[in-house]
């Protein structure tokens, strides 16, 4: 069954309009059938690293993001706009969706998260050991 069309909204697709590291990873995975480990020895990283990139926890420098559209087509600047939302979202802590929203509408400031609840000591204790 085919998938069905993203609804459109005065003109516009609904969803991102902006491609992180990860949707353009997966992406090239499927259309050329490429497995990680081939993916890797073409952009000369280890496949941990490309690994972390597909996660999204590691982001990839503007050279890393020419090769990438340099091998497998694409804009590198709308790549390049897609890793620095992640970059700003791991670094602030709210999602990219926000982050995309906040540069659609011009603010500035990100906006106002209240904290989950009182926060928890995660520092180890020191135990007595033996008697």
């Amino acid at each position: 069954m085919p998938a069905a069309p993203v609804p459109r909204r005065n003109g516009r697709r609904d969803g991102p309009a902006f491609v992180t590291v990860p949707i353009y990873l997966d992406a090239v995975r499927r259309l050329h059938g490429m497995g990680p480990g081939e993916m890797a020895r073409a952009l000369r990283v280890s496949p941990s690293v490309l690994r972390r990139w597909g996660r999204g926890t590691l982001v990839p420098s503007w050279r890393r993001l020419r090769a990438m559209t340099g091998l497998w087509g694409g804009s590198a600047e709308l790549l390049a706009l897609g890793a620095a939302l992640q970059r700003y979202s791991r670094a602030t802590g709210i999602s990219i969706e926000d982050a995309v929203r906040m540069v659609r509408s011009g603010r500035r400031n990100p906006p106002d998260r209240r904290p989950s609840g009182p926060r928890r000591d995660r520092r180890q204790l020191s135990l007595p050991i033996g008697g």
